[in-house]
């Protein structure tokens, strides 16, 4: 039926050609999974605390933007490493992060509120993921800096709404920087970090699941000034 459907639209999604799985790795076991991206150690392997075990060469972003103007997309390499570092024995996914050092000082150059587009290959040139992340920094003033992490989750059809859902699974998550210029400009700067699934996720409960995205920015302060 529809539900059944609606899961294989879902399941597709996240075992597409554009997901890497080792030979060596064994699937996921699904309760595993959603503990393992959560907290203090989805933040250590966004900041690198941990020792890669290796690096795979040939991936790929591609950037851009829209709003009050559309700058020109760019194409960048991004380094993407794997641990052997996991929690309740599931494999840690892989970190893939873009450094934007290559596009100059100032970074690269986005309006004040609008949508980005981030679009992950592998190194078959084929989409792994395309992240879409609408944001709104129209009172951010001049120099200061702020940050987005979104989220995209498996969710159980029927508990999307609820903010911490037992079986919420997370799939990728992407990690991207603000600044504004002293004039005001506002740009991606540093890097952008990404994490994604080491293999397609093994859904054995049966249940129908749905994809929500969930992104959250700083609160208190919301912005900061730049060092």
């Amino acid at each position: 039926g529809g539900e059944a459907r609606r899961l294989k639209a879902v399941k597709s999604d996240q075992r597409g050609p554009g997901l890497l799985s080792p030979p060596s790795a064994s699937p996921v076991p699904t309760p595993a999974v959603s503990r393992t991206l959560l907290g203090n150690f989805e933040e250590s392997l966004l900041r690198g605390r941990f020792a890669p075990s290796g690096h795979i060469e040939g991936f790929t972003a591609e950037i851009g933007a829209s709003g009050s103007y559309c700058p020109q997309h760019v194409t960048l390499p991004v380094t993407v490493t794997f641990f052997d570092v996991s929690e309740q024995n599931a494999p840690a996914p892989f970190l893939g992060i873009v450094d934007l050092n290559p596009l100059g000082r100032k970074g690269y150059s986005v309006p004040k509120v609008g949508t980005i587009q981030v679009t992950l290959f592998n190194p078959n040139q084929t989409v792994v993921k395309m992240f879409l992340v609408t944001f709104d920094f129209s009172d951010m003033p001049a120099a200061h800096m702020t940050f987005l992490r979104h989220r995209l989750f498996l969710v159980p059809v029927g508990e999307e709404g609820n903010a911490n859902p037992t079986h919420r699974l997370l799939c990728y998550l992407l990690h991207l920087r603000f600044r504004s210029s002293r004039s005001g400009r506002l740009s991606l700067h540093g890097d952008i970090r990404l994490l994604f699934s080491r293999r397609s996720l093994e859904l054995d409960t049966g249940l129908p699941y749905e994809l929500q995205a969930v992104t959250e920015a700083p609160h208190n302060p919301r912005y900061s000034p730049l060092p």
